[in-house]
């Protein structure tokens, strides 16, 4: 079956996937009407995200207000994109388009032009996430077009 992509699930089982299966996240979609902010574990339950999941809904007017969508990426445990649940072939697909390893514990962000702008350690304050973006041309614009 040449040009049918396969993957293998952690199970060990082929799947295949034919060439009218569509992959239904699609970063270019939210290319200038989101930042993307991924949070990115082997596991969901990772102390590092329960606290960059906390900071965030702590400061959830800032994240809001910067346009934010929060991205998580997990091997075991429920991936989401915003409150949406993904399945394992999206967020795999997802880690390969950034170029995540398995075993990485990481954020990354995405600016509205769709470039990466950070990677950093998923332990990174949020605070500087956000002076990040506030220096951004961008940002910069929307904050004197909302003043």
């Amino acid at each position: 079956m040449a040009g049918v992509p396969v993957s293998i699930c952690r199970s060990g089982l082929l799947l295949w996937c034919l060439p009218m299966c569509v992959i239904a996240v699609n970063l270019d979609n939210y290319q200038w009407h989101n930042r993307l902010l991924f949070l990115v574990a082997p596991d969901s339950s990772t102390p590092a995200v329960a606290q960059a999941r906390d900071n965030l809904e702590r400061r959830f007017e800032d994240v809001v207000d910067r346009d934010l969508l929060v991205i998580q990426l997990f091997l075991d445990g429920q991936s989401l994109v915003g409150d949406r649940p993904i399945t394992v072939s999206e967020a795999a697909q997802l880690r390969l388009e950034l170029g995540i390893d398995s075993d990485e514990q990481l954020l990354v962000l995405i600016g509205m032009d769709g470039g990466v702008k950070r990677r950093a350690p998923l332990s990174t304050d949020v605070q500087e996430i956000f002076t990040q973006i506030d220096a951004m041309p961008m940002r910069r614009n929307e904050i004197r077009e909302r003043n």
